[in-house]
């Protein structure tokens, strides 16, 4: 039987020591002594302790929605619209950058039952104003070309006057065009009305088409993330920038949702206000900085879901990961792939870690933890045994990466090397069990290989799937 060496690094520095768990893994327990550069991954788990009974810190949220006019067009029945369209009444067009049916004639029977999604949305808005407590903060922002506070930052106790005006939602002039960065500089001033560490800070946007200035809204995200804002995405239908959105939601510690069916809205708002009232240890911030000759090549977050930090800028070969806010129970983990240089048989030190964490519960000072991470270099020419959770989630991260660049090789219009791309990926998560997204990559060759380009479904699927493949490895 093999054992693994799993070092559990705790803060010793005060009584607040249980707070935080850091369980660093490597790929190999030890490497062989002057051997030439390896490739050793390393996996680095952070888990919050559990409060007991400290309340939960209060909310401070602003929900920006989209009001364009593609939220305000009605959802026929598949049989409501084969009648329209055998009566000539139906016909393609484009609102918002967003290809949607346009209606003439339509019987009034039919706009009286036939729901749209701001309505759903209106449903989710009420939803949520159920669970805000009296403590609570709470701003509604409504955007299209222009942008709009629909209800100013207040208190969660003044929930008749927010529902009343939740139901103006759909009557506010805004415009035709989509512009998110204005409805997010406008729930960004609303947030930082609060901003503090004793709340949970927490903007939510849902959007259902193109906006027309990605670089600023990837600029609010990333400055949201620098106040400890947490941007969530939900991107509904099949005609959205799910990179963008994403991105945000990466860039600043929140979650991202595809929401397919607009009745599906409320249970997303549910689900996400549900994390936020879990959320223990705020404002969580890995700092590490590499020993001599050890080179990182990338780093990628595992969990809660898989995303690519991209290129890390280091400063006296240190860097920075924001690790968000952490609840009890719900792990950050990151796997980062170092290059080892040979070393003599010895311990050797890899980097050292610094993290730092508010407990606003407690009302206590800034905790930080520190930690060394140190390998041993062996004489011994056996090869050390493999840690299979380490290289388990390196096969999973490696169909990640396959999957995107397929993605940005059919953007480009290079259907053989998505094609190629897929196809490996799918021979992948065959292997992992994984046979349902397997499938869903082939379909998407088929697509390819027949219409030259993949299904707009088809890739947001894969896009959002894909990332959720480490929560299903628990």
């Amino acid at each position: 039987m093999c054992t693994y060496y799993t070092p559990v690094v705790k803060c010793r520095q005060n009584k607040m020591s249980n707070l935080l768990t850091i369980t660093p893994q490597f790929s190999q327990d030890t490497l062989p002594a002057d051997s030439p550069t390896r490739l050793l991954y390393v996996l680095l788990e952070f888990q919050a302790a559990d409060l007991g009974n400290a309340t939960p810190l209060p909310v401070n949220l602003a929900m920006v929605v989209d009001k364009s006019d593609s939220m305000c067009v009605p959802i026929l029945s598949q049989e409501q619209f084969e009648e329209l369209a055998n009566m000539g009444n139906v016909s393609e067009t484009m609102v918002d950058g967003v290809p949607v049916w346009h209606f003439e004639n339509v019987p009034k029977q039919y706009e009286l039952v036939a729901p749209r999604s701001i309505d759903f949305v209106k449903r989710a808005l009420h939803s949520a104003l159920e669970q805000i407590a009296p403590d609570d903060h709470f701003a509604l922002v409504a955007f299209a070309r222009q942008a709009m506070v629909v209800i100013p930052h207040q208190p969660g106790k003044n929930k008749r006057e927010l529902m009343r005006a939740i139901e103006t939602l759909d009557t506010l002039p805004l415009g035709n065009d989509t512009y998110m960065a204005t409805g997010m500089e406008r729930g960004l001033e609303e947030v930082q009305r609060s901003l503090s560490r004793a709340f949970v800070n927490r903007m939510i946007i849902l959007t259902d088409g193109f906006t027309q200035d990605t670089a600023q809204c990837r600029a609010l995200a990333q400055q949201a993330a620098q106040h400890g804002i947490a941007v969530s995405t939900m991107g509904l239908g099949v005609e959205f920038n799910e990179e963008l959105l994403i991105a945000m939601a990466d860039a600043s510690g929140g979650n991202a949702y595809f929401i397919q069916d607009p009745a599906e809205i409320p249970n997303a708002f549910r689900q996400e206000l549900n994390g936020v009232e879990k959320i223990a240890l705020r404002n969580v911030w890995l700092k590490m900085r590499l020993m001599s000759g050890i080179e990182v090549r990338r780093v990628h977050r595992v969990k809660p879901s898989i995303s690519d930090l991209g290129t890390l800028t280091l400063n006296d070969r240190a860097f920075e990961l924001a690790l968000g806010d952490v609840a009890p129970h719900s792990a950050r983990s990151f796997l980062l792939e170092l290059l080892v240089p040979p070393r003599p048989a010895g311990n050797f030190q890899l980097a050292h870690l610094i993290v730092e964490y508010d407990v606003p519960q407690w009302a206590i000072e800034r905790q930080k933890v520190r930690e060394n991470l140190i390998i041993t270099f062996t004489n011994d020419r056996a090869s050390a045994p493999i840690n299979p959770t380490v290289m388990n989630l390196a096969e999973t991260v490696s169909a990640f990466k396959l999957q995107t660049r397929a993605l940005q090789d059919a953007a480009r219009g290079d259907v053989a090397g998505a094609t190629h791309k897929l196809q490996s990926a799918a021979t992948r998560l065959i292997n992992m069990g994984e046979a349902e997204l397997a499938q869903q990559m082939l379909n998407e060759v088929a697509n390819l290989e027949l219409r030259g380009k993949m299904s707009a479904e088809g890739t947001k699927r894969l896009r959002y799937d894909t990332r959720k493949l480490t929560q299903k490895l628990e």
